[in-house]
């Protein structure tokens, strides 16, 4: 007999190694498609829980009136090149104690570097209570003064924007409530000194307030109950909670 010859068992060893090998190819195909079609459920389901979500009507009850109006109608931009005529030219247009906005402010805050300006928008965040006051962040865009609460809407108005203002003791407690997802904080308008630089706020540009007046209560969005989400978190924690149930019967078993 041959020595190179082979015999049956052997012939049924390599052809089922043959085998086996597009199996654990395809279990290996199916580990990898099995979390992508699950991320693929899980994104698509929250799409569209988002877009089934209720909308809370808060036509004209966001809107700040009797704002005083902005003493620039423009917003000149100051670069390496023009900053210091084109802060000269704001600050010979400007009137001392005029309400400015955080965007002309920033497109060239050395106009008003230590002149006193009045600016007004909603308190958000926390009030950092120091020695002698509290600073705050008082935003001016469009959430703040016209549209209210993004979760109350969802309509995209731009960005958050706003100025860091220190308030000193006597007027930072009579802030009511402060700006979050559902709520929109106090509105203020108050009056003090631009500081470019402040060095009280590591640098930062701040507005130091002699006065404050409350323009606008705070506003609560009471959000409606978002019924399809009630029943998807219902139908989820079934399905954890069954399956948990069934691993440790399993694990008995085993």
């Amino acid at each position: 007999m041959n020595a190179s010859s082979s015999s049956p068992g052997d012939d049924r060893g390599r052809t089922s190694r043959r085998g086996s090998s597009p199996r654990r190819r395809g279990r290996t195909r199916w580990l990898l498609i099995t979390p992508l079609v699950g991320l693929t459920i899980i994104i698509a389901g929250v799409v569209v829980l988002e877009a089934a979500a209720p909308l809370v009507d808060v036509t004209g009850r966001s809107v700040v009136d009797d704002l005083p109006s902005l003493i620039l109608e423009d917003s000149p931009t100051c670069t390496r090149q023009s900053d210091d005529t084109t802060a000269e030219d704001i600050r010979g247009r400007f009137v001392p104690g005029g309400r400015v906005s955080s965007g002309q402010i920033f497109r060239c805050p050395a106009a008003l570097d230590g002149m006193e300006v009045s600016y007004a928008g909603e308190v958000v965040g926390d009030i950092l209570e120091r020695s002698g006051g509290a600073w705050v962040q008082v935003n001016d865009d469009t959430y703040a003064l016209e549209v209210g609460p993004l979760v109350g809407h969802r309509a995209q108005n731009g960005f958050n924007t706003g100025l860091t203002v220190w308030l000193p003791d006597g007027m930072h407690e009579r802030i009511g409530g402060v700006g979050r997802p559902a709520q929109r904080g106090d509105v203020i308008l108050v009056k003090g000194t631009l500081l470019r630089t402040d060095p009280e706020d590591g640098g930062g540009l701040t507005i130091r307030a002699d006065e404050m007046e409350i323009i606008a209560d705070t506003l609560t969005i009471e959000n409606p109950l978002h019924v399809p989400q009630l029943i998807a978190a219902i139908v989820l924690a079934l399905l954890a909670t069954g399956a948990m149930i069934w691993s440790r019967i399993v694990a008995r078993r085993l």
